[in-house]
């Protein structure tokens, strides 16, 4: 009896939990018009039957003209894009796209990710370090925030890379009129996670 009754506990606090309701929002996307307005709030999850899993003993090339072409220069293509993955690590292509007029970016934190962005076009702000106006879990070792406060701001252009270790706030948005596109590395660094 004993020994139930802690686990009785658990499984009541997690039934709990799943059936109270969860503020919503959406990383680097422009925060809520007003305090306290949810914003969604997506899970990233591998979908091993859409993303490309990497295979050992087999390399993969894949050409500027490629990425530019699929990327970067066609309007309609996606704006974000697991190339490939593996349980280290995630490549990812992204395209950001300028705030809108009076709109501010939302914040993001991995626990136990380092992200590196190459920036192959376009120009725009990353915003490093400070805190946001909320926390949020956005599942294990993840965080999703408001506006960015006390961050700092930097100018990047194409040829730029930036290095994102962990337990680091940040955000990105491109430049007005222009979109800027970009390689994200995605490294598991499991530093908190045993």
């Amino acid at each position: 009896m004993k020994r139930t009754m802690p686990l009785a506990l658990v499984a009541a606090g997690c039934l709990i939990g799943y059936a109270l309701p969860r503020p919503s929002m959406l990383a680097q996307t422009p925060a809520a018009s007003a305090p306290g307005q949810a914003r969604p709030l997506p899970i990233f999850t591998i979908d091993g039957s859409k993303f490309p899993r990497a295979v050992n003993g087999k390399g993969t090339i894949w050409t500027g003209e490629e990425l530019r072409k699929k990327y970067i220069t066609d309007p309609n293509g996606p704006n974000f894009d697991h190339i490939e993955w593996a349980p280290p690590y995630r490549m990812t292509m992204q395209r950001r796209v300028p705030l809108q007029p009076g709109a501010t970016a939302s914040g993001e934190l991995h626990d136990d990710k380092t992200q590196i962005y190459f920036i192959l076009a376009g120009s725009g702000t990353i915003q490093l370090g400070g805190k946001p106006d909320v926390d949020n879990s956005a599942g294990p070792g993840e965080h999703r925030g408001g506006p960015l406060v006390g961050t700092s701001s930097h100018h990047v252009k194409e040829g730029d890379v930036i290095s994102i270790p962990p337990l680091t706030w940040h955000a990105s948005y491109a430049d007005p009129g222009q979109t800027m596109n970009y390689l994200m590395v995605h490294i598991e660094n499991r530093q908190t996670i045993p």
